[in-house]
């Protein structure tokens, strides 16, 4: 009687063996690579990154608490949309939010408000005396206003959108807000 052969068997051991050695030997240099890769991500952390060319184009959950760049973006479409910035403000003029001491939505408000905030957040913070988030905005150092009050008010003043926790409300602050506060994250970029 003839006995079967092991060649067959013996092939797919040493081939599932290489298959193991080569794996744990990935492994162990994908585990270096990662580390290394690791160390040099959070060293480079940003808290909010910016994908989206338009903030209003994020898409925004609805049934759940936002993360702080859900916030943010937010906060930028709402200071976009609502002529703070050096783009138009959208065009139904209905929908363009009131600032809390001063109207500021006729013709006149919205030239006061054109083209006075930066596009992008400049720090964020989370917020329960506000109920949620906290979005600063840097102001724009136009010339004028550089030379009659100088530097420093811009490097550490601005204005804030509070976000509530939920995305539901957005309003503008009257006041400056400090762009460093205690408990603020600057978005670095």
């Amino acid at each position: 009687m003839k006995r079967p052969s092991l060649k067959p068997t013996l092939s797919i051991l040493t081939f599932l063996i290489g298959v193991i050695a080569v794996s744990l030997w990935n492994f162990s240099n994908v585990e270096l690579i990662s580390e290394k890769s690791l160390s040099e991500a959070i060293s480079t952390v940003r808290p909010v990154e910016h994908i989206y060319e338009n903030p209003c184009d994020y898409p925004q959950p609805h049934s759940r608490e936002l993360k702080a760049e859900e916030a943010v973006y937010q906060a930028e479409c709402f200071i976009i949309q609502n002529g703070y910035t050096d783009l138009p403000p959208i065009a139904d003029k209905s929908k363009i939010t009131p600032e809390s001491v001063w109207g500021f939505t006729d013709d006149e408000g919205m030239k006061m408000r054109r083209d006075t905030l930066e596009r992008k957040a400049y720090s964020y913070e989370h917020s329960e005396m506000y109920e949620g988030w906290v979005i600063m905005f840097r102001p724009k150092q136009h010339p004028e206003l550089v030379a009659r009050f100088g530097e420093e008010p811009f490097e550490k003043w601005g204005r804030a959108v509070v976000v509530d926790f939920n995305g539901k409300q957005v309003r503008i602050q009257h006041l400056p807000y400090p762009l460093n506060s205690q408990d603020a994250k600057v978005i670095n970029r």
